[in-house]
């Protein structure tokens, strides 16, 4: 399940992005649930669908020292 304000990385740049809040897409006619996130470097906002961010991003692992 997806977390809000939790850093995600991407599978392919590896880079860190983070999830702001939830929506909704339209998907081939059908509003289908979603999330909104944005790169750590910068305030640009994307989206895409919780299933769509599930595959290509991995939670960021909190290592406890």
């Amino acid at each position: 399940m997806l977390e809000l304000n939790k850093t995600y990385i991407h599978y392919k740049n590896n880079k860190p992005y983070t999830t702001i809040n939830f929506c909704k897409v339209q998907e081939n006619d059908i509003w289908t649930e979603a999330i909104i996130y944005k790169p750590n470097d910068c305030e640009e906002l994307f989206i895409r669908t919780c299933k769509e961010f599930e595959l290509k991003f991995t939670k960021e692992e909190v290592t406890k020292k």
